[in-house]
């Protein structure tokens, strides 16, 4: 017997125990129950979706199974999350090529999608099976609680199905069933639609003795059958049960020959160096469910420290309770926690679980500080809240003696800081009396000074030397911050704007995409296109005289029936250019087509936000020679009937007919340090598919198409459906609202194609850049625009209203730039402008301040000539609030106008002296 340790048994796996999970599941699914089997990790219950599905269907019945892990939780919408569900019910019900999903799906795309979700059930299944019951099987549940969106009317929906059955009797015919590792309770936030209290619950324990004597099968070899029991026994004391532990045993037994006890085999095989012995991954995943929250974490351990020393801890549905549960190292046994089994209590012991708590200690460092200074470093401990969230924590925990003694150590200090606390308020209290007519005094004083400094200063502002320091210093800032790559992510969306924004163009009469699209799978019926079908549809395309033919299918292997025929075709189509794949993972071309060296590559380059902006030309082979792409060979060979061949003027420029192709460099545009291996160039998308001509390929093989159709022109045969996943994100696919729409890889090429062919004909130049120098110059000439706009109307009102007009004549000319083949930089630009207009007012309140601040000390000295102590109060209460730096040079200010009072000299009057002073050099408006 193999025995199997851990992932779902198949249908087949002697190995596989029937539980009492399996006979209630199967009675309460026959009675048409909603069923759900909620538990922690690698107890059996994706085996027991599979056993079930496989014993209804042998009744003839119809089950489909869905795995939510495959529809995706990160980075998902609603609508493509529904229709991912809608998918897996559409392809495990088979209906393939019964029902076009992305027409029925598109055809419903104004309303809700749960309405959709519920009309495919209504209005599909039910119909597509009339007298069928129908089970539905959903495993991975607890995945939609990382979705970024609710899923409360998926839930809903399911109650929904089982109510509907009171007014539609053919709702009797389907039911459903949920796997997972969570609470009912976390599923569905509003409680009010949660299908779990019109379901069934069905508890999936640990195998008993009985249970698992299939399992003895293995372990007999020369012994007697009650020698196998006693071992299986002894298996089962150790496990609990616990499925994978009681699979892995058994294994470790058959692979020893059960020469050593099973104890032993436990000690020396599961609980000694458990962590590196734990493959597959069992007792980790139960740790790391438990550390995962470390803001749980603590209350988690404590619980699990109190069942571990014997306490009886009754169940209550509490959070700690049931993520304890859901980790699969306790359970609950006649009303009460217990550990699951001796592996989990000798594994998670409690010098395990002390070793857990002092890891999530919230007080480590002070406490380890407290500790190497043998108790005498009282800074170190705790007072205020810090103590009550310690003291807090440590409820329920058997901690250390030292935790303890720092805890004690702590309240006594706090204690006595209390006394000392409270006895030096009494004599600040006292002291504040004396000082409280002094403090009015000096409050009125101070006022005063700064009403008439802020007179004096109100009219100040920068010289204009400052605009030009402004925006070096803005542009310089900006420059940096580009170069660190974080707006190049905004650079590809302001571009990709401005490729949807351009005007619609012609349709490009040198190039006809024939597709196979989604109606052409269900009319030939197959995927992959046999070789026979295949065939017919070049020999076809080839009568009607194109330039070129790119076949853009990988066509590595035979498809019969039919190679014969397509072999043929291979070779009696000289304008046939096929496909490979070279970068990463190879996909060979197809291998006539090869030794004709009619093959480009198909490979794109994808940005790092997955889309396509760039067009890979060429690559070397690893034997240095050069290999160009399908859309290169195919523009060749539409050229060369025009007597057009390309030119290399030097290694990064090629000229091609009337262009000339500059090569892609890794900071071009708004790209930094991206990758530029090969030949490539920016591409100028033409736009999307309706640009094109283009002509389905079960249309073509019924001679349907118009007789000029394809005549001189470059035909590239690809696929368009969606099932095919031949999709690439492009300019075209961001959406402001709603789900992205990729590109089909054959459309991609066509644009590539027309690109080379517009630069080449008709001289349309490619999408050029400017040198980086030039991109600073520009961005440094915006900042010093905004700058002198902002020292020219200097007042804050205005500030916002100009750097919007700035940023609206930036983006004006970069939109008009783009029309006419540049892409130049927008962002940063817009990014430098903002800064310069922003900092010279705040310079300029700064300066201001700094000024006022100086005024406001020499009418302190003035107003107080005759009230010492109150002047020096007063001074004191301008320095609160200000740096050390500040409050020296009002210091030093207050005491060099001192002589004031005998014919000093005044702040202005410093100023102009050129004497040391805090305050810098400013220029009064109309100066």
């Amino acid at each position: 017997m193999h025995y199997q340790v851990g992932g779902s048994l198949t249908v087949d796996a002697r190995s596989y125990i029937n539980r009492k999970a399996d006979r209630d599941l199967y009675s309460a699914l026959k009675k048409g129950e909603f069923c759900y089997i909620l538990n922690s990790r690698q107890m059996g219950k994706s085996s027991l979706l599979v056993r079930a599905k496989d014993r209804l269907e042998a009744e003839g019945f119809v089950c489909a199974a869905l795995d939510l892990t495959g529809v995706g939780s990160n980075n998902v919408t609603a609508e493509q999350w529904y229709k991912g569900v809608v998918s897996q019910l559409w392809m495990g019900f088979k209906l393939l090529g019964k029902v076009n999903l992305k027409n029925w799906w598109n055809d419903r795309a104004d309303l809700p999608v749960l309405q959709r979700l519920s009309q495919f059930v209504a209005e599909v299944l039910l119909v597509e099976f009339p007298q069928t019951r129908l089970f539905v099987f959903i495993d991975e549940i607890d995945s939609t609680m990382s979705l970024p969106f609710s899923v409360d009317d998926f839930f809903a929906f399911i109650r929904f199905c089982y109510n509907q059955r009171a007014f539609d009797r053919d709702y009797d015919r389907i039911a459903f069933a949920i796997f997972g590792v969570a609470n009912p309770a976390d599923l569905i936030r509003d409680k009010n639609r949660t299908p779990f209290n019109i379901g069934k619950a069905i508890a999936l324990n640990g195998f008993t003795l009985k249970e698992a004597a299939p399992l003895a099968g293995g372990l007999q070899g020369d012994r007697r059958g009650e020698q196998t029991q006693k071992q299986l026994s002894e298996i089962l004391h150790w496990s609990g049960g616990q499925p994978f532990l009681t699979q892995k045993l058994c294994q470790l037994c058959l692979e020893t020959g059960a020469r050593s006890p099973i104890f032993e085999l436990v000690r020396s095989r599961i609980i000694e160096h458990w962590q590196s012995q734990d493959e597959p991954q069992h007792l980790r995943t139960i740790a790391n469910r438990i550390l995962y929250n470390q803001e749980l974490a603590g209350r988690l351990l404590g619980l699990y420290q109190r069942i571990l020393a014997g306490e009886r801890i009754e169940t209550d549905d509490s959070r700690e309770q049931i993520e304890l549960l859901l980790s699969g190292l306790v359970e609950n046994r006649a009303g009460s926690l217990t550990v699951k089994n001796p592996i989990y209590a000798a594994v998670f012991n409690t010098e395990w679980v002390a070793h857990q708590l002092e890891n999530l200690r919230p007080y480590a460092t002070q406490f380890n500080t407290w500790i190497a200074s043998k108790g005498e470093d009282e800074s170190q401990l705790l007072r205020g809240l810090a103590l009550q969230e310690a003291l807090a924590w440590s409820a329920n925990k058997q901690l250390s003696n030292l935790d303890y003694r720092f805890l004690s150590a702590s309240q006594d200090l706090e204690k006595r800081g209390v006394e000392t606390d409270l006895a030096v308020e009494r004599g600040q209290r006292e002291k504040a009396q004396f000082a409280l007519e002094a403090a009015r005094e000096a409050h009125e004083i101070l006022g005063r000074a700064r009403q008439w400094a802020r007179e004096r200063t109100k009219n100040v502002h920068l010289g204009r030397g400052w605009i030009a320091a402004i925006a070096v210093g803005a542009a310089m800032g900006t420059i940096a911050l580009r170069w660190t790559g974080w707006l190049q992510g905004a650079e590809w969306v302001l571009l990709d704007r401005w490729f949807q924004l351009r005007p619609l163009e012609a349709v490009d009469p040198r190039i006809a995409i024939v597709s196979i699209d989604e109606a052409d799978l269900e009319a030939i019926g197959e995927y992959p296109i046999s070789d026979a079908v295949l065939a017919r549809a070049i020999a076809k395309i080839a009568a009607r005289n194109p330039r070129a033919i790119g076949l853009d299918l990988y066509r590595n292997l035979p498809v019969e029936p039919g190679y014969t025929q397509l072999a043929q075709v291979y070779q009696s189509t000289p304008s046939l250019i096929g496909i490979e794949k070279v970068v990463g993972e190879r996909v060979g071309p197809p291998p006539i087509l090869a030794e004709r060296g009619r093959v480009g590559f198909a490979d794109q380059v994808l940005d790092g936000d997955g889309t396509v902006r760039r067009a890979l030309l060429s690559v070397r082979g690893e034997d240095g020679s050069v290999q160009l792409s399908l859309a290169v060979k195919l523009a060749l060979a539409y050229l060369q009937t025009e007597g057009i061949e390309a030119q290399g003027r030097d290694r990064d420029r090629i000229d091609l007919g009337k262009t000339t192709l500059t090569a892609f460099k890794p900071d071009d545009g708004g790209y930094v340090r991206a990758k530029a291996g090969g030949y490539q160039i920016l591409l100028d998308f033409r736009r999307t598919s309706d640009r094109f001509a283009t002509f389905p390929i079960a249309d073509l093989l019924a001679d349907r198409l118009p007789p000029e159709a394809l005549r001189d022109r470059v035909v590239l045969v690809g696929a368009t459906a969606e099932s095919i996943n031949d999709l690439f994100q492009t300019p075209y696919s961001s959406r402001i609202a709603g789900a992205p729409q990729r590109m089909p890889g054959v459309v991609v090429h066509a644009n590539i194609v027309s690109q080379l062919l517009s630069g080449a004909l008709e001289g349309r130049s490619m999408l050029r850049v400017w040198p980086e120098t030039v991109e600073w110059a520009w961005i440094g000439l915006w900042a010093a625009i905004a700058a002198g706009l902002a020292w020219r109307w200097p007042r804050p009102i205005a500030i916002p209203g100009m750097a919007i007009g700035v940023i609206g004549a930036i983006a004006a000319i970069a939109a008009a730039a783009f029309f006419l083949g540049w892409w130049i930089p927008a962002i940063p630009t817009a990014i430098a402008a903002l800064l310069a207009a922003s900092s010279l007012p705040i310079l300029t309140a700064k300066q201001r301040a700094t000024l006022e601040l100086c005024e406001t000390v020499e009418a302190i000295a003035q107003i107080a000539a005759d009230r010492e102590a109150a002047g020096r109060i007063a001074i004191e209460y301008l320095k609160q609030g200000e740096s050390q730096e500040t409050a020296a040079a009002i210091e030093r200010r207050f005491a060099a106008i001192a002589p004031l009072q005998s014919g000093g000299q005044t702040c202005s009057a410093l100023l102009e002296s050129g004497q040391p002073d805090p305050v810098p050099r400013v220029q009064a408006n109309g100066d």
